[in-house]
């Protein structure tokens, strides 16, 4: 079960900041071996990860992923390689996932069972999304909105990815997988951060990346459901539970199932009690 509201980014060359990006309060922490390591450096993270893995307590595992490139690069498949014969976290990250092929493909190369997140992070990968979905081995969706952007020639803003958010956020419900959303670039907007994270939230998003701890705290700030929201959320439940289950009118509106179903989401989402499995 995925049950991550955040996903901290952390570069593969440089495990001084493995532990530390795990001491911090993000729920999942990313190890990079894709655009975050310089091409010189690739083939000695791949070593440094599989080290860690190696040594790492069993029980952080669960809150590990690895994002590896592309299935049919080279770089890939020395990726998938080098993880083929290393101890595995919960997950692996597969970069740019353009079709239904790719993480079979990446899944073969690794030899080994472990949990997906398809990032889908091009005009292709969008358009096959639905296809990805239907993979039984995915546990979440990653919207990748900066190579998205850089291939559209779009700005890198919430307007011009809307549309393509959106377009994930139904697909991904559809096939009941959890989404994440691009990492919100400048460090020091607190702000910002916070508040573009209400407008996914808002959207369907289960998850934020991020890039710096400092961002973990806002990501989890702009999930939490406020306290005016939660205190409706719950009369709703009430009444439609004490009405056993027929529609009743909760603060002059028209409440039933679905309306009921939304509020215990709400209800859930503050439940700030997180279990990786």
């Amino acid at each position: 079960m995925f049950n991550a509201r955040s996903l901290l980014f952390v570069p593969g060359h440089r495990p001084d900041r493995f532990e530390k990006a795990l001491d911090s309060d993000a729920d999942l922490v990313c190890i990079d071996l894709e655009d975050a390591v310089p091409v010189a450096q690739k083939a000695d993270a791949r070593s440094l990860v599989c080290d860690f893995l190696e040594g790492c307590d069993p029980s952080l595992l669960q809150r590990i992923v690895i994002r590896v490139s592309a299935a049919e690069s080279d770089e890939g498949r020395a990726d998938l390689y080098a993880l083929s014969k290393a101890r595995l976290p919960a997950r692996l990250m597969l970069a740019k996932t353009e079709s239904a092929g790719d993480v079979a493909t990446a899944a073969t190369l690794l030899g080994q069972p472990v949990g997906w997140i398809a990032l889908v992070e091009s005009a292709s990968g969008l358009l096959a999304m639905e296809a990805i979905c239907r993979d039984s081995t995915l546990d979440a969706v990653m919207f990748g909105g900066g190579d998205f952007a850089a291939q559209l020639g779009a700005e890198f803003a919430w307007e011009p990815l809307l549309w393509a958010r959106s377009q994930m956020a139904v697909i991904a419900a559809a096939y009941r997988l959890p989404l994440i959303d691009v990492p919100f670039l400048d460090v020091r907007d607190s702000q910002g951060l916070e508040a573009e994270t209400r407008r996914v939230a808002a959207l369907g998003y289960a998850a934020k990346a991020a890039i710096h701890p400092a961002q973990i705290n806002g990501i989890h700030r702009g999930f939490a459901p406020t306290a005016e929201a939660l205190r409706q959320a719950r009369d709703i439940v009430d009444a439609f539970e004490q009405a056993r289950g027929g529609a009743v009118v909760v603060n002059g509106r028209m409440v039933d199932q679905p309306i009921v179903d939304s509020a215990r989401r709400l209800i859930a989402r503050g439940n700030t009690e997180k279990e990786f499995v």
